[in-house]
């Protein structure tokens, strides 16, 4: 008999398809915790943007945040493969916030397909999301000291799924995939 607790997570079907399956969510769980942190952030180079606001941008305009370095992601690769072994995905963000960043409204347009964005989060985070520019927008937190998944659908014509995400305090891991599932074909 087992010990072992296994890792919860939470999910948010955005697009209404399901969320693909995390398998040993312990492992992924244990690799993000240790890229959230003070340390690897700061050795990291930032991206600062600043702009007008375009809410219909392809990529935010205003950001604060750094990308996890090639050997992180080189490293992630696998574990991402046992974790998610129904899907055929290409990574398509790598990235960490520091208290305080944030991407503006945009709606990666110009790279349609269903997504899926992994997060661990050591403070409060969220991202927000809507699929018109007259919609409010729709809060979904991250787990604080967990994992955090979120599928949806990017379009390339309307209705988008606009989306932005703020990091109050701590740090936040987020990495994103563009992915087919291979049992059901979505």
């Amino acid at each position: 008999m087992s010990n072992t607790i296994p890792t919860k997570y939470t999910e948010y079907d955005i697009h209404r398809k399901g969320v693909p399956k995390l398998h040993h969510a312990d492992c992924l769980e244990s690799f993000l915790r240790a890229l959230s942190t003070k340390e690897v952030y700061d050795r990291l180079e930032k991206t600062v943007r600043s702009g007008p606001i375009d809410s219909l941008a392809p990529h935010a305009v205003n950001a604060s945040l750094a990308a996890l370095g090639a050997s992180d992601v080189i490293e992630l690769l696998p574990i991402l493969k046992k974790c998610f072994p129904d899907l055929t995905f290409r990574v398509s963000g790598n990235f960490i916030y520091g208290p305080g960043d944030a991407i503006d409204e945009h709606t990666n347009s110009n790279d349609p397909s269903d997504t899926l964005y992994i997060t661990y989060a050591t403070g409060k985070s969220k991202f927000s999301y809507r699929h018109s520019l007259d919609d409010d927008f729709i809060d979904t937190y991250d787990v604080v000291n967990g994992i955090t998944l979120r599928a949806f659908e990017l379009t390339p014509h309307p209705p988008f799924t606009f989306h932005k995400v703020e990091c109050e305090d701590g740090y936040r891991v987020s990495i994103g995939l563009r992915y087919v599932n291979t049992t059901t074909g979505v």
